[in-house]
Parts: C-alpha cells; sequence; structure tokens
C-alpha cells in the first residue's frame, strides 16, 4: 500500500516524533468526525469493529486517534474511545482531561462512558447511536449526536453483514458479536 500503515492510523500515538499532524491540524468539528470515521474504516479493514474514536482539546488539536483493538490487542478494554483517552492522557502527562472533547462513531458504551467520566471530559460525540440503549446516559460529560455523520451507521451494518454471510458460508469461526462483545447477530446500529 505505498508504504502505508494502517496501524499507524488505528492508533496514532502524538508523543515525542509523531505529533506533527496534531499539533498543526487545528480541526474543525466536521473534519474531526469524519477522521474519526476513517480511524473506524481501518479498524473495520483489520477485522476489528469498525469504531475510530478523536480526542481533541479546547482548541481543537487532536491529541489522540485511536480505532478498536479488543481482538487483535486480547484486550477487553480495547475500545476506541478508551484507546484514545489513553494515549491522550499520556501526552498530556495527565488523567484529567477537563477541557478536552471525544469524538466517537458509535455511542460509547457504559464503560468508556464512566472513562468519559473519570477523565472530566468537557464533552462526548457520536455519530451512531448503539442498538440498544446505553444504561447510564447521564454522565458528566455532555453527549452531542452527530448526525451530519451518516457513514457511521452503514459502516457498523456493513461490517456485521459481511460477518453473518461469511460465518453463513462457513469461512468464519470468530465470534459474531462485536469485538467489544455488545452487538449481537442481525441488531441495528441506529
Amino acid at each position: 500500500m505505498n508504504g502505508f500503515d494502517a496501524d499507524a492510523i488505528t492508533s496514532v500515538d502524538t508523543t515525542g516524533d509523531a505529533d506533527g499532524i496534531a499539533d498543526v491540524w487545528l480541526a474543525t468539528e466536521r473534519s474531526v468526525s469524519l477522521l474519526a470515521l476513517v480511524v473506524a474504516t481501518f479498524a473495520g479493514v483489520q477485522d476489528e469493529v469498525p469504531v475510530g474514536a478523536i480526542v481533541t482539546d479546547h482548541q481543537g488539536r487532536i491529541l489522540a486517534a485511536a480505532g478498536n483493538r479488543c481482538v487483535s490487542g486480547a484486550d477487553p478494554t480495547g475500545h476506541a474511545e478508551m484507546r484514545s483517552m489513553r494515549l491522550a492522557a499520556n501526552r498530556m502527562e495527565n488523567y484529567r482531561l477537563t477541557d478536552a472533547r471525544l469524538t466517537v462513531t458509535l455511542e460509547p458504551c457504559p464503560m468508556c462512558l464512566a472513562a468519559a467520566s473519570m477523565a472530566r471530559l468537557a464533552q462526548v460525540r457520536f455519530a451512531a447511536l448503539r442498538a440498544w440503549p446505553v444504561t447510564t446516559r447521564q454522565t458528566r460529560a455532555p453527549q452531542q449526536n452527530l448526525e451530519h455523520l451518516q457513514g457511521a451507521g452503514a459502516l457498523l451494518r456493513n461490517f456485521f453483514a459481511h460477518k453473518r454471510e461469511l460465518l453463513y458460508l462457513g469461512q468464519d469461526s470468530a465470534l459474531i458479536t462485536g469485538a467489544d462483545g455488545d452487538e449481537p447477530l442481525g441488531s441495528s446500529i441506529e
């Protein structure tokens, strides 16, 4: 792929020498949402549930970007939101991300919402609603649905449709539930 490293997209470590894009790109709300969708797409290419998350600071600078890595990382907490918050906290050298904003392609699960609350994020924004209601929609971080990012739901629906097709054809023995264990077979995303 012309030297393109998909892993670098699904886990943008913005510490050290790799922080050029984060320091230069003061991202708009829409461009951050689209970048989250790109990160989600690359997670899906790696056979992870295609979810992407971006953390930006109060000035719109990208602190971290990450996609799901539950399966390949053998990590039940490898959700895109958790990974991007970890990267951002490491970059800021503080577990409190008080003025930061989390943008994610799928409504965060209760674990990720709790982590966002613990990090004291200023805002959590998401594109696609989960198939089932999140039990705790009350967090410290205000949530905003990104209705303009229609591709996130389609990306997830297509991913699970492909998984079901492979299972039906006997070509995939992997679990059909999402990598984070919460997308049941046949569920709708939006």
